[in-house]
């Protein structure tokens, strides 16, 4: 049985004349999401620790509402989903809450690679680049994507809290403030609005078997929409000759990136074993494994480590939706989009029930990069390579705080 903060326990009557039980999980205690919990029960409000029997039921939430505890995610150092700030409060209290949401937004090997600035009226993004990956990214292209991406989470949380966000975007080079948050008026918060929220807590990477094929036929052309909104092209790479052109683009560049042993150090540096405090990094289970992917369709890149079990490997459908964001230009203000579109489409993804993960490593590869471009007839330059499906449910990854991350300058 696993919980997280948020959920609800049903305890059932053994008695048909007696009402069922039910409270809220306001604390985990056990690892993992295990029990122990502390629950508030509904009929008394009183909080008492629980150790749910077999006639127990965890009810799992998907939404964040103004009220709910703050969400800790399961897994080893994780951070908590941070609580919403008092209303109406001041500008900088709401500037820190968006800043903290921004913290879940995907990054490449799970670097974190960014800083947050909070003003009394503004949050500035910044690329911090200690986290950067020199032999992979030398030019911090990926880092800003990253950072593009916790800006779209950013601005989802201003919406889900009643605020229009403005942007600036200042990224004129990958290092300085990149982009500049502020509110330009109230915002009336629909269903979607905390729909994407909770979908910034909820969504996941998962290297496994991935099935499209039971997705809604509309959810390519409405990922297409989002993207085509942050300023960049979604390629759907869909008909048996661009998906064989991809595959082998893909193998090449994994084979390539493989022989370089100053490539392989530097992801062993972000491999997380168990039980590894730092809230950073891949955990060395969250992979497919090298044999299981190379006989796929589509090579997923291993982080295995040597004393490590593959935990996406698994049985199942394996026909993931693929596509490519693109980019008109190649500055840092085009990979800063591209970021805004990653996290965009992985958000609706995660609502209509799909899981995501990447294929960059001919991205990675500037003569491959300049391939896939030509093979796929790609308008623009690619910047990413995602495939999306039907997944399994997947363990979330470690998180910074908000104290690693966050400034008040």
């Amino acid at each position: 049985m696993h919980a997280i903060v948020g959920d609800r326990i049903i305890v059932r009557s053994s008695h048909s004349d007696e009402p069922n039980r039910d409270g809220e999980i306001v604390e985990v205690r056990g690892s993992d999401g295990a029990p122990p919990y502390l629950v508030r029960w509904s009929e008394t409000g009183h909080d008492g620790l629980f150790f749910p029997g077999p006639d127990s039921d965890i009810h799992h939430t998907t939404s964040i509402d103004d009220d709910a505890a703050p969400v800790a995610l399961p897994g080893a150092g994780t951070a908590a989903w941070p609580l919403r700030p008092e209303q109406p409060g001041s500008s900088a209290s709401r500037m820190a809450w968006y800043a903290a949401v921004a913290r879940w937004a995907p990054s490449k090997h799970n670097t974190q690679p960014w800083r947050f600035h909070i003003t009394a009226d503004a949050v500035e993004f910044w690329g911090d680049p200690t986290r950067m990956l020199a032999e992979t990214d030398p030019v911090q292209r990926e880092l800003v994507i990253s950072v593009g991406a916790a800006v779209h989470l950013a601005c989802v949380a201003a919406r889900a809290l009643g605020h229009a966000p403005q942007l600036e975007l200042t990224a004129d080079a990958a290092t300085g403030c990149l982009a500049r948050l502020v509110e330009r008026g109230p915002h009336p918060v629909t269903k979607l609005d905390s729909d994407l929220l909770a979908a910034a807590a909820g969504r996941r990477t998962d290297r496994g078997p991935l099935d499209a094929t039971t997705l809604a036929p509309s959810l390519p052309f409405e990922l297409q929409s989002l993207a085509g909104s942050e300023g960049t092209t979604l390629r759907l790479v869909s008909t048996p000759g661009d998906r064989a052109t991809l595959a082998a683009l893909v193998e090449r560049a994994d084979r390539l990136l493989a022989q370089r042993s100053d490539v392989s150090a530097e992801l062993n540096r972000w491999l997380r074993e168990a039980n590894d405090p730092r809230r950073d990094g891949v955990p060395s289970d969250h992979t497919r494994g090298a044999a299981a992917s190379y006989r796929a369709e589509f090579v997923q890149r291993d982080f295995s480590s040597p004393d490590s079990r593959p935990a996406h490997d698994r049985s199942g459908t394996d026909r993931p939706l693929l596509g490519v964001i693109c980019t008109d230009a190649d500055r840092p203000r085009d990979w800063l989009l591209a970021g805004q579109a990653l996290a965009a489409v992985l958000l609706r993804a995660h609502l209509a029930g799909a899981n995501a993960s990447y294929l960059n490593q001919p991205v990675e590869v500037p003569a491959l990069r300049a391939e896939l471009r030509d093979g796929l007839a790609l308008n623009g330059f690619a910047q990413l390579v995602i495939r999306l499906g039907r997944g399994a449910e997947i363990a979330p990854t470690p998180r910074r705080t908000a104290a690693d991350t966050t400034a008040y300058p």
